[in-house]
C-alpha cells in the first residue's frame, strides 16, 4: 500500500519476554502423572486446590511494524506484567522474538529455515506461502478462528480473497483492505480566505490553483499552489480521465495493459502539463524527497496538494503552531471527465502466518483469535496495562492516550485495519489522518477501484519478471519519460511516438507476460 513504504548497520533489541516468570503454574502442569497405585491410596482432601490451567506458548516474530521506527525498547518488567496478564486470561505464554534493526526480513527468512520456535509472524503469499513457509489455516479458523473470521468488514473485499489460493485454501489473516490513500488536499483557511468553494470539476480545481498563485495567501511569493510527486498525482488525480483507477486495465482487445496506454491517460498529462507551464504546480516537485515536501508543509507554503494523505494531514497540527488557523480538507467533490479522481488499489497479500514449523499451531490461532474477539484483548497486547501504560481519554469514543514508554508492543499480532478504525490516540496531531481513515481510506463511493482489483493480487510477480527482462527499465522509462511532458522537456505532440519507444523498449513482452498471468487466475 503505499502501505508497502515502510540501512544502517543493525543492533539486536534484546528479547524482552522473561520465560521464568509464572513458573508455578508451568512447573505443576509439567510435573509427571502420580502412578495409579499411588493415587489410589490418596484420597483427595474437600479443600483440595483445583487443578492450575495448562500454559501454552507461543512464539511471535514481532514484525508487525510497530517496533520499527523505535529509537528505544521496552522494559524487560513492563513486558513481563502484559506477559502474565495474557497468561491470566488465555493461558497462553506469548514469547517475543525481537526482529533485528534492518535486518528484519533476513532474520525471519534464517529463523523459518531452521528450528528455531516461532508460530506466528507477518508474511507475504509471495514470498513465503509461495516458497511453502507457512500452514494453511482453514481448518485452525474452522476450531479456533470463529472471532478472527468476524472481524473483517465483509465489506473490505480483497483482505481474505488475497490470502486464498485458488484451492481455497487459506494463508493467513488480513492485515490491509484495499485503499485509497492519495488525494486533493486544500487549505480550507485559505479557500475561505478567497471565498473559494470545494471544486466538483477538474476546471475549478484549476481556478482555485490560479487564485492560489495570483493572490499568494502564503505572502512573500511563496505559496506553492499544488505540490505531488509522480505516483501520487496518478493516484490522486488521474482516473478522473479514465474509466477505471490508475492501475493495469483490460482492453477491448482482451489484452491487460499499463496505464500509460490508457487513452485518457494522454489527456491527464496534457492537463497537468499545462498546469506546470502556467506555474500552478511547484517547479521543484519531481526533484525533492518526501522529508523536504513535508518542510515546505510545515512552513506554511502549500496550498493544495496531490499526496498520500499523511503529508498534510499528518502535519497538520505541527504547522499549527505558527498558523492556528491552517486545515487541510480533502476534495471530495472533485470530479474528472470520467468521474472520481482518486485511485483505490487492488488487494495485498500481506498476512498474519503461521509457521509451517510450528510447534503448537492451535495455541497460534487461539492467540490470534483472542486479540481479534475484544479490542480490550488488543490493547493489552498492542499498548500494556490499563491504568499503568495506558489509560482512556474517552472510551465510548475509544480515545485512548499512552502514559509512557515503559511497553512499546512486543507481544501484539493480529494487527489489522479492522481494528485500527475503531481506536485512536487522543494526540491531536493524529486526529486529521484518523478522520481520513475513518471516510475515505476504504470508502469505494469516494474512489475507483483498479481494473484488476480482484485478479493481481495472484500473479505469479517470479513469473513476470523472468518473462519482461526489460521490466525494470521499462518502468523508468514510463516514468522519466511522463515528468518529462509534465515539465515541457517533451512536447504532449510527442505522445504517440513515446508510445512507439515503449514498444521498441518491449511492451509487447510486458503486455503478454501480464495478459498470460490474467487469463491464469481470472
Amino acid at each position: 500500500m503505499e502501505m508497502k513504504k515502510w540501512a544502517t548497520s543493525s543492533v539486536i533489541v534484546a528479547l524482552a519476554a522473561i520465560t521464568a516468570v509464572g513458573c508455578s503454574s508451568s512447573k505443576s502442569a509439567d510435573k509427571p502423572a502420580a502412578s495409579p497405585s499411588a493415587a489410589a491410596s490418596v484420597k483427595p482432601s474437600a479443600s483440595a486446590a483445583p487443578t492450575e490451567k495448562k500454559v501454552e506458548k507461543v512464539y511471535v516474530y514481532a514484525n508487525g511494524g510497530n517496533l520499527t521506527g523505535a529509537t528505544d525498547s521496552s522494559k524487560p518488567e513492563s513486558v513481563e506484567k502484559v506477559r502474565k496478564a495474557i497468561i491470566d486470561k488465555i493461558g497462553i505464554d506469548v514469547q517475543a522474538i525481537i526482529p533485528p534493526k534492518g535486518s528484519e526480513a533476513d532474520k525471519l527468512n534464517i529463523m523459518l529455515a531452521s528450528n528455531e520456535p516461532l508460530d506466528i509472524f507477518m508474511g507475504s503469499m509471495s514470498l513465503h506461502q509461495s516458497k511453502g513457509a507457512v500452514m494453511p489455516l482453514n481448518d485452525l479458523l474452522d476450531k479456533f478462528g470463529q472471532n478472527s473470521k468476524k472481524l473483517w468488514p465483509a465489506e473490505w473485499k480483497g483482505g481474505w480473497e488475497a490470502l486464498t489460493t485458488k484451492d481455497g485454501k487459506i494463508w493467513g489473516l488480513p492485515i490491509n483492505a484495499p485503499s485509497a490513500g492519495s488525494a486533493v488536499l486544500l487549505r480550507e483557511d485559505w479557500l475561505k480566505k478567497l471565498n473559494l468553494k470545494q471544486p466538483t470539476s477538474i476546471d475549478e480545481l484549476e481556478t482555485i490553483l490560479k487564485a492560489f498563485k495570483d493572490s499568494d495567501p502564503a505572502g512573500g511569493g511563496k505559496t506553492i499552489p499544488l505540490l505531488t510527486n509522480y505516483s501520487e498525482l496518478n493516484n490522486s488525480l488521474a482516473a478522473g480521465f479514465m474509466d477505471v483507477g490508475y492501475g493495469n486495465w483490460v482492453d477491448t482487445d482482451g489484452k491487460v495493459k499499463p496505464p500509460v496506454l490508457n487513452p485518457g491517460y494522454k489527456d491527464f498529462v496534457a492537463k497537468v502539463a499545462d498546469w506546470y507551464k502556467k506555474g500552478y504546480i511547484y517547479k521543484e516537485t519531481f526533484a525533492i524527497d518526501i522529508a523536504t515536501q513535508i518542510d515546505l508543509v510545515k512552513q506554511n507554503r502549500v496550498a493544495a496538494a496531490a499526496h498520500w494523505h499523511s503529508r498534510e494531514l499528518g502535519n497538520q497540527f505541527a504547522l499549527q503552531a505558527t498558523n492556528p488557523d491552517a486545515k487541510y480538507v480533502v476534495a471530495d467533490q472533485l470530479r474528472g471527465p470520467k468521474g472520481l479522481t482518486m485511485t483505490m488499489g487492488g488487494a495485498q497479500g500481506n498476512g498474519w502466518m503461521i509457521s509451517k514449523n510450528s510447534k503448537n499451531p492451535e495455541a497460534a490461532m487461539k492467540y490470534l483469535n483472542w486479540l481479534q474477539s475484544d479490542l480490550e484483548n488488543y490493547m493489552l497486547a498492542f499498548f500494556g496495562i490499563e491504568g499503568e501504560n495506558w489509560k482512556w481519554v474517552d472510551k465510548a469514543n475509544k480515545v485512548y492516550e499512552k502514559l509512557n514508554r515503559d511497553y512499546l508492543g512486543d507481544l501484539i499480532a493480529g494487527m489489522t485495519f479492522a481494528y485500527t478504525v475503531q481506536f485512536r490516540d487522543s494526540a491531536p496531531a493524529g486526529a486529521p489522518a484518523f478522520d481520513y481513515y475513518k471516510n475515505f481510506l476504504t470508502n469505494p463511493k469516494t474512489s475507483k477501484k483498479i481494473a484488476l482489483a480482484d485478479y493481481e493480487f495472484k500473479f505469479d510477480t517470479k513469473k513476470l519478471s523472468d518473462n519482461i527482462p526489460t521490466l525494470g527499465d521499462l518502468n523508468r522509462m514510463i516514468e522519466q519519460e511522463t515528468i518529462k511532458f509534465i515539465m515541457g522537456a517533451r512536447p504532449i505532440g510527442e505522445w504517440d511516438a513515446f508510445l512507439q519507444e515503449l514498444n521498441k523498449a518491449g511492451m509487447d513482452k510486458w503486455i503478454a507476460a501480464y495478459t498470460a498471468e490474467y487469463n491464469a487466475v481470472k
